[in-house]
């Protein structure tokens, strides 16, 4: 993906205020608005990311464990209850870790965006519920996301994208 285009807009933020009031179901009426072109997708996809990694960051830095990580997920599977098939445990625990910068497990499990957006979408919204943010803990966490997710994007932006014509002699 090239991300020299893609930037967090005002309707991402409020689409991000949605979600995490209102849950996936608010993104539904604006569906056709972050499918618009690939950089307005990225847009939206990069805040989610990026909201689930302070989200994930708040919960386990600076200390953590290994077997926190495992617990937390298996609770959220058990309190997932009939949805816990939604929940792939490997890929959210891979997630988790690679969230606080802990070495991935040995199998990460599947990484369809499918399965990999699940796990995350569960994770972050449990955590934001856990949270149990009033009004101005909400904004606290949007601006913090906001702020991880343009300094995620201007990282991005300096990897160099690599092409197959780059692999012809």
């Amino acid at each position: 993906m090239d991300y020299s285009s893609v930037e967090i807009r005002e309707e991402n933020i409020l689409a991000l205020r949605s979600f995490l009031l209102e849950g996936p179901e608010a993104w539904v009426p604006l569906q056709d608005e972050m499918q618009k072109d690939d950089e307005t997708a990225a847009g939206y996809m990069s805040l989610l990311f990026g909201a689930f990694n302070v989200a994930v960051r708040r919960r386990f830095s600076p200390t953590y464990t290994v077997g926190e990580i495992v617990r937390f997920v298996a609770e959220l599977r058990i309190m997932a209850g009939e949805d816990a098939h939604l929940i792939n445990t490997l890929v959210a625990e891979d997630l988790i870790r690679r969230a606080v910068g802990a070495p991935p497990p040995k199998d990460g499990g599947p990484d369809d965006a499918e399965t990999v957006l699940s796990a995350q979408i569960f994770i972050l919204l449990h955590l934001v519920a856990e949270s149990d943010f009033d009004r101005a803990g909400l904004e606290q966490f949007i601006e913090e996301t906001t702020a991880y997710t343009e300094q995620w994007l201007n990282v991005q932006r300096t990897v160099p994208t690599h092409t197959p014509a780059q692999d012809a002699p």
